[in-house]
Formats: structure tokens, sequence, C-alpha cells
């Protein structure tokens, strides 16, 4: 059947070569649909639910609404972890989803159980919103700004939502800064007071003046006819002078409350560059082509200015610049990588075999490319660096069919039938050695949450590009060998290479042969007390550090700072940062009030909260590949915005020093800055290096236990930015009826009744004007009047008399916290803390702990320990399946091949002994080892046995050690050239590693060096070891 196939092949060139440019047509297409950006997404399915109560305090919304719907997302079997944050006056919720599971269905259980507890909730409270979370891509950030006023800016802002809403993929448009128009009512207590009204029957009948219902409608035949009031009077004097009736009292409500139209309370403030302006922020959905939003984004921009050459529209924080720039650091690595490996054909091999190889390398990663878009996958930093892994191996398939059909040609065969005979007899090794391959990087989709998400299209580029060049090696390869082959019989420059090293590759074997056993012995426990040495000194990290393109300084003020208040202490860092930092380095300075982001990028919301975003330029080329290689192979490359020389923990040393001159400032003599931070982002799996959480005992408890944690954490070197999330908020006052209200009629609802009309400044109704909805507020001027509360009198029920509120209700002070955080329904509070890798990793830092941690459990706590170190024990444990899943896997294809146990231990047994390889490239790179490394170690697994296979394939079956020797002598050639060029392909990577692409090097390493280690192994050890095994003798008489 495959010979059919290949005969097919090879007698149908035209259609063969049709199917080829169809192959090229398809790849074009899909280069210009695949989506585009620098990390594929790395969050799980998780299904959010968020609501709220106006004026609860956090610990009330919890009792009244979140703990039950907790309690009953425990009883649905396809949740995972629940995370809970809840606010005053708000809370959100978020469960990961099991994977495999049917997100909608689960989606549906968990809006029956809001839906269920939805009869236990207040009459005005809004049902709780529960919705599948939806992963967004960060695109552009828009400043506008100019000669005009916000009322202006923001309807500029609008009208470009509303311009960008039209283009497809983009997720979400939202305008920093922005606030609607409302209609303001200020109740006067003194005026009510005078009037002798009830200021809950106010309100109600304050609601009712304006109706965005229709009435009806009349249809006559012929005339139909819609019905509807005027929605509300449209200026602040017809309001006024509108007559409502409170409580049988007709009144003006210009007598009892004062009238504005104004636009409402910002809930975050934009700077640009220090100064105050409106940002746009623009994210993109999964499927979006970042590249290609971004220009069409500008082109709207420019229409935009020219129609209003008042204003600036300027883009910031663009990160299809970001993107496109590393797609062509990468590109260029392939492309070079692919002339290394052309180059080393052309030396080695016969030219023939070198031009038809190299023809099958673009050919499978058109296929490759193909087939990722059809897969839903994006073209990313991963997915191509799992393009350059698999560079090198791409063509071990290639050479090794293309070199059996040259030698069949050598030996007289005529070139169809070579071509057909050669590539039939080498597909049993050829599929056996890609499925070994395939087998090793295919166990890690088994990691599991969000590092199997951002990996796990490692493994499906390398699949899928392997499984594309079998597919060239037996359809495409032998009709390109049969029109390009030529035998030649001159003595060349290459064979002479080859007559040396086949001579020292004979006297090694010999050497080594003379005393089997001894060498063995001596070869085995010395590679593995070398291994034992460089692993135990080795360190663990998560992920190395990488350069990026921004910088964060992030913080709080006092809880009870308003947004103006907070914005004006960082206008402060605003200047002198922007004043410190250098133009060639930063591209622009955004502060954003009211909001902060971790390290997952989650947002936070509040007054006293901002982020300070320092975007930089692209960093200029640092080495001798990115200077004067990568611009020729890149595919637009742009020299002008390369001019950043400092990375960006170097511009984060500069915001350290202007963080310190603020860190302690004081006003009446308190901290003006609660918090005040640096950070470097990183890969975004772990939010905090360090993160430990503490629960099961009473808050003051906790408290103290995360203070008495973080002056353990201080004492360790390289431990940075120790925070925590116990942030005492706003203080709460509870007021309870005494025995004297209670004789006069006070009930705990008379007295929410009448105060919230005062302190609660809520939406109570809508209206409609020329520019769409109108949302309509009342409050009191007391809401803003601490000591009000003190004089506040209240009417007495029944009568028309009033009574002060503090005779008939005790005051209770208590002080909670900003947030309460609880995970599976157990209220926790954490500590947070940043590492310098360099000098220490969180391993180091949690054995080091680990006293302290065994005292805080015998004092009664439960400690959590999460960040980089569960991360790193949770991937360790699961890399540790994938690895045996693969190396059995790896193992049953081999007893498939050679149907034989021994035979297959034999070639399976490098596997432990290249680890040698892999610690010894870490330590010469100066590198710690990492995730990346570690699966590099575990794809490292079946690319050594291709090599091991090839030497026992062929030296099964010998009688005499010289019959052996000389059988492995000639497996030189295909396992040099196989490993050379696999190591040429992983070249860039492993010296020339730069930008996001540093992630991938520890994996390169692994690979490269292991592959070096497991060439020598497979040439000498292998040949060394099955003499042993098979105890194979000398000859009786030499061997010619």
């Amino acid at each position: 059947m495959l010979r059919k196939f290949i005969e097919f092949s090879i007698d149908k060139p035209l259609l063969n070569h049709m199917l080829l440019g169809f192959i090229v047509l398809l790849s074009i297409f899909a280069y210009i649909n695949i989506p585009k950006e620098i990390f594929p997404p790395m969050t799980m399915d998780k299904v959010s639910i968020s609501g709220g109560y106006v004026g609860t305090s956090a610990d009330v919304l919890d009792k009244m609404v979140v703990k039950t719907i907790e309690d009953d997302l425990q009883n649905i079997d396809e949740l995972d972890v629940i995370t809970t944050s809840i606010k005053n006056g708000s809370f959100s919720i978020s469960v990961d989803i099991k994977p495999g599971s049917d997100n909608v269905s689960v989606l549906n259980d968990v809006k029956d159980i809001v839906s269920a507890v939805r009869k236990d909730l207040p009459a005005d409270m809004a049902e709780p919103i529960a919705k599948l979370s939806t992963h967004a891509f960060p695109l552009v950030l828009i400043a506008i700004a100019g000669d005009a006023d916000k009322e202006e800016l923001l309807l500029r802002a609008d009208e470009l939502k509303s311009q960008l809403s039209r283009l497809r993929d983009l997720s979400d448009i939202s305008i920093r800064g922005d606030s609607d128009e409302e209609l303001l009512l200020t109740l006067n207590e003194q005026k009510l007071k005078a009037y002798g009204l009830d200021p809950s029957a106010a309100v109600v009948a304050l609601q009712k003046i304006s109706s965005i219902f229709p009435v009806g409608t009349i249809k006559e035949k012929g005339a139909h006819l819609y019905i509807s009031t005027f929605n509300g009077e449209k200026t602040k004097e017809s309001v006024e002078s509108t007559i409502i009736n409170v409580a049988g009292s007709r009144v003006r409500i210009g007598d009892i409350a004062d009238v504005s139209f104004e636009l409402g309370d910002e809930i975050e403030l934009s700077h640009y560059n220090g100064l105050r302006n409106i940002s746009v922020n623009v994210t993109k959905s999964k499927d979006g082509n970042a590249i290609s939003l971004v220009k069409d984004i500008r082109e709207i921009l420019k229409e935009n200015m020219l129609k209003y050459p008042n204003l600036k529209y300027e883009i910031y924080t663009d990160t299809s610049i970001w993107i496109k720039n590393r797609l062509n650091v990468v590109f260029s690595n392939i492309i070079f990588g692919l002339i290394l490996v052309t180059i080393s054909m052309l030396i080695f091999i016969n030219r023939g075999i070198a031009l038809v190889v190299a023809i099958g390398i673009p050919v499978s990663f058109m296929i490759g490319l193909i087939v990722s878009n059809l897969l839903g996958h994006s073209l990313n930093m991963l997915s191509l660096l799992g393009a350059l892994i698999a560079l090198g191996m791409l063509v071990d398939e290639a050479i090794v069919v293309a070199e059996n059909i040259y030698r069949h040609m050598e030996e007289g065969m005529e070139r169809r039938e070579a071509a057909i005979v050669g590539a039939t007899e080498m597909f049993p090794a050829v599929l056996t050695a890609t499925l070994t391959t395939v087998f090793a990087f295919l166990p890690m989709l088994l990691l599991s949450g969000e590092m199997g998400t951002f990996i796990k299209i490692i493994p499906i580029m390398i699949t899928v590009l392997l499984l594309s060049s079998l597919f060239e090696a037996f359809y495409f390869l032998p009709l390109h060998a049969c029109d390009f082959l030529k035998v030649s019989n001159e003595e060349s420059k290459t064979k002479r290479v080859w007559k040396k090293l086949y001579h020292w590759h004979s006297k090694a074997l010999h050497f080594l042969f003379k005393r089997k056993w001894t060498s063995l012995i001596v070869i085995v426990v010395s590679i593995l007390a070398l291994t034992f040495v460089l692993v135990k000194n080795s360190k663990f990290q998560l992920f190395p550090d990488f350069d990026t393109t921004q910088v964060y300084l992030y913080g709080k003020v006092n809880i009870n700072s308003e947004l103006k208040d907070t914005e004006k202490e960082v206008t402060n860092v605003e200047k002198l940062l922007i004043e410190k930092l250098d133009k060639a380095d930063v591209s622009s300075v955004t502060s954003v009030i009211g909001f902060r982001m971790d390290a997952k990028n989650r947002a936070e919301v509040g007054e006293n909260l901002f982020h300070i975003f320092v975007d930089l330029h692209e960093r200029a080329p640092s080495n001798v590949f990115d200077k004067y290689i990568s611009p020729i192979f890149s595919i637009a490359y742009d020299k002008d915005v390369l001019i950043r020389k400092r990375d960006a923990k170097e511009v984060a040393k500069t915001l350290e020093e202007v963080a310190k001159v603020f860190r302690d400032n004081k006003e009446n003599g308190n901290l003006v800055f609660e918090e005040l931070l640096v950070r470097v982002p990183g890969a975004g799996v772990v939010a905090n290096d360090i993160e430990i959480s503490l629960s099961g005992k009473d808050e003051k408890s906790i408290l103290e236990g995360l203070t008495y944690l973080a002056d353990e954490f201080s004492k360790i070197e390289g431990v940075q930015n120790i925070s925590n999330d116990a942030d005492i908020g706003e203080k709460e006052l509870k007021l309870r009826v005494n025995s004297y209200g209670q004789q006069l009629g006070f009930n705990e609802e008379i007295i929410s009744s009448q105060l919230r009309s005062y302190y609660l400044k809520g939406e109570y109704g809508k209206m409609f004007n020329e520019s769409g909805l109108i949302r309509m507020k009342i409050e009191s001027g007391a809401n803003e009047r601490l000591n009000s509360i003190n004089t506040m009198e209240i009417q007495v029920p029944t009568t028309n008399q009033y009574i002060a509120l503090k005779e008939v209700c005790d005051f209770v002070m208590i002080q909670g916290f900003v947030e309460l955080k609880k995970e599976d329904g157990i209220r926790i509070r954490s500590i947070f803390a940043s590492l310098d890798k360099k000098v220490i990793t969180s391993t180091e830092v949690m054995s080091m702990m680990r006293p302290a941690f065994e005292k805080l459990k015998n004092d009664g706590f439960k400690v959590d320990i999460k960040g980089e170190e569960k991360e790193n024990n949770k991937n360790k444990n699961e890399m540790f399946q994938s690895a045996l899943i693969a190396i059995f896997l790896i193992f049953i294809t081999l007893v498939w091949l050679f149907d034989s146990i021994k035979k297959s231990l034999i070639v399976i047994s490098t596997i432990p002994l290249v680890l040698f390889g892999v610690y010894f490239g870490h330590l010469v790179m100066g590198l710690n080892m990492t995730m990346t490394g570690m699966i590099g170690i575990v794809g490292l697994a079946g690319v050594v046995v291709n090599d091991g296979l090839i030497m026992v394939s062929f030296i099964q079956n010998v009688t005499n050690t010289e019959e052996l020797m000389y059988k492995a002598k000639h497996r030189l050639r295909p396992i040099l050239l196989t490993s050379l060029t696999t190591v040429l392909g992983l070249f860039t990577l492993i010296f020339f590693a730069s930008g996001q692409a540093l992630i991938l090097q520890p994996m390169a390493v692994s690979l490269g060096f292991g592959i070096a280690w497991a060439t020598i192994l497979n040439l000498l050890y292998v040949p060394l070891l099955y003499a042993v095994v098979y105890k194979i003798k000398p000859p009786e008489k030499e061997y010619q």
C-alpha cells in the first residue's frame, strides 16, 4: 500500500506540483487570516457572578447573598476553585470550570442558583449577573486631548467608541474618565423639616416625576398613534417648577431640593504624559488580528483629526508594534536557522540531497500554518518558537529517506525504482522516529491550569510540523529525489572529512571495547555522579526573567481619600517620573486614578487606588544576531522604533528611586502613600512570586500573623515589594434602636427609611433628553458632613414631632477591611512579595520560611502556600507524570519496531544519562532550571532515542565485536547529521535569545546541549552496552 502511494506521487508529477501550489495558496490565506499576538491566551474557562447593593458593607453583603451562592456552587461537580471578592456595595465571584465540561450547561446551573437567592434579596436590589468570562487581549489605548471642555471630550470619545464598535473582532471598548449626564436632586433637610415633610415620602414623590415607559397605542384603520409621556422635564427651571404631592402636601421641587443637570461622579481619571485626558481602552477577541485591527483604528483616528482639528488623538500602548517586532525576531531566527541547516547539509552531504531536503522544510511549515489556523490557534511567540524548536527535527526524516534513495542510486538502481524502494525501506524506522518525538511532546498537553493553557501550543505545533514533515518525506520528497538527485563518484573534500571522522570514531570504539565491562561501568558511574552534583547545585524558577515594554508604579493612598485627592498626590509622582526618565527609553507615562491592576491583569477599583503605566520604546538590538542578521530576514523591520538602550529592570530602578522619594512622606502624622510599589510584568501565569494565605483564626490574629510573616520575609535578601491585602477599610456606623426609641415606635425599618433619603445617593428614576438617557439621582447635603449624624433629627412615628437620632439609637462604630477575600467559601488574608531571581528563588525562600509556617500552624492558623511555589510543585508533579507517559509510549514504539525488550531498553537507557548534557548546558549558559527547561527534558527523551534506534537497528544481529564496531562506524554519518541539523536549528534560540523569546531559551538549551551529549552516547555508549548485554565477543579472526 505504501509502495503504491509513493508510486502515485512519482507517476503523477503534474498533480503533485499542483497540490504543492494549492498548499502554497492555502498557506498564504492562513497567514492573512490567522490571529497574531505576543502570547496565546492563558486563562481557563470561568464563570463570573457579579452584583451589589449600594451602601451595604462587605460583611453584610457576604451574609445577605454571597455565602448562599458559594454554598450552592460547591454542589456543582463541574466547578473547581471558587474565588470571591467583596467590597462595600459590590461583590464578584469567579469560578474555574473543570476541563472537558459543557460550559453552557454549567452556566445555566449557575444562573439557576443565582435566581434561587432572588427571593431573599431586598426588593430594590438587582439580581446578580452570571456569565461566562471571555478573555480579552489588550490592543491599544487612545488618548483624546486638546482645546475643549470635558463635555466635548467625552462626546468625542463616545463618538469614537461608536466608530470602533463597527470593527469586527474587538472585544471591549471602554472610556476611562467617562461619566454620564444626570439629574441631581439634593434634598434640603431644613426645608423638609420646615414644611413638615417626611424625607422618605419626598423621595417617593420625586421618583414619579418622569416615566420612560410607553402609555400604549391607538390603532384606527389607516392611522396608528403611539402614546407616551414627555419623559421628564428637560431644563433645570422646569424641574424646579414641577409640583409634587408629598404625603398629601403639594410643594414645588425647587422649594425642597437643589436641582442641577451635571456629569456624574467619575469612577476613574486618566493622565497621559502628566496631562489630564480622556482615554479609550480597546481590547480584541481571540480571533482578532492585532496588526490589521490597529491599522484600521489609525485610519479612523486620521478621519477624526481632520474633522476636529482642535483635538489630538494619540495611540499609546500599541501592542501591535510589540507583536510585529516579536514575530519579526522569531521569524528571522527561523529563516537563519533554515539557512544554517541547509549550509550544513551542503557541506556534509551530497548537494542533491541537501536541495531535496531543503525544499521539504518550507512545505512542512506551510502545512503546519494551515493546520494551526484550522485548529483555531494564533500565530504568536510560543507557536513560532515551537516551530523554531522543530526546525532541526524536520529534516531528520528527510535526510534519512533521501540518503537511502541516494545509496540505492549509487548501487546502480534506476532513479524511479531507487526512490520507491529507498523510501519504502525507511518507512518503519522514520515512522518510529517521528512517533517517539511526538509521544515525547504530546503528554505535555496533560499539564493543567493556566500553565497548561499557556504552554500547550508548543507540543501541538511540534506535533503538527513533525507529522507534516512525515507526509512530505513520503509524498513530495521521492518525486524531488527523482528530479534532482545525481550520483557523483568524485572524491570530494566532504568525503575526506568523513573518512577522518570514521577513523576517530573507530579508534574510540576500539579503545572502549578492550575492557567492555570496565569502560561501561566507568562511563555510567561517572555520568550519574556528575549529573547528581549538577542537579544538587542547580536552582529552579518557574520562568526565566525577560525584557518587557512596560514597567508599573502603582499603589494606594488613605482609604478615605476621594478621587481628586488621589489625583493630586499621583500628579506629584508623575512630574518627578517624567523629569527623571530618559525619553530614549520611555515612550509615554500613563496614569489611571481610581484603578490598579495585578500581575494577572485583574482590575481593582477604588478612589484611593492608582496605577502608572510606563511604556517603553522597543529595545535596541543588543547582540550580533539582532543587530546584523535579524534585519535582513525580518518581514517588516523598523529600526526607528528600536531605540531603547536599557532593559526594563534598569528602567524599574529609576522608578524605584522616584518611589523612595514619596514612600515616607507624611501628612498629619500618617503616610500619604500607604502602598507604592514598582513591578516589571512577567509571563502572568502566576500573579505573585510569593503568595501566602492565612485563615482559620479571627481577623485580629490573622493581621498579627501577616505582620509576623512580613517581618520574616524582610530578613531574606532578594525578597522585595512585601505587601498584603488586609487593607483597613472605611469606618462603619451601626445604629441600634434603644429601649427609648422602641417605646416611641421606632424600629430598624423606620430608621433606615428616614435616613436613607439623607445618606444614600442612589438612582431613583430615568428620563430622556435630546442626547439620550439621563439618570435621576437623589442625595442630601448631609452625606458630605460627618457631624450631621450627631445633629440629625428624625420624625417620631405617627406624629409631627422630631427627635434627635442619638436619643433613640445607640451608635456602634466598627472598622473592617476594604475588601473581603474568600476561597471556596473560606475567608482568607494573603501576603505577597516579589523576588530578585538572580539572588534567590521561590524554592529557597520557602525552605527558609518553613519554621515560620510551622509556628503559625502550631498556633492554629491554616497556611496555604500559593504563588510560584505552588505552581512549581503542581507542574513538577504533572511533568513527572507526563515524562513517565512519554517514556512508556516511546518504549512501546521501540518494542513495536524491534520486537525485543532488551534492544528497546538499550535505546531508552540513554534518557537518564542525557541529563548531564542538559544541566551542563544550563551551567554554561548561566541559567536556572525552569518550567520550559523541564519541558525540553521531556521532549528530549523522544529526540535522543531516534539516534539510538538508528544505531541499534543497524548493529543488531552482529556476531562479533569487530563486526559491531564496523557497523556502528557506518552509523556515524546519519547520527551526526540528524543531531547537527537539530542543534543548528536551535542555535539562535540558545545563544541569541532576546525579549520574550528568553522564555523558551531554557527549552532550547535542554534540547540543544542534551542532543549534543546524546550524540556521543549513541555513538559510543549504545554500541558498548549492546556488546555487554548480548555478550558479543571478539572474532577468532580479524573481521575484514
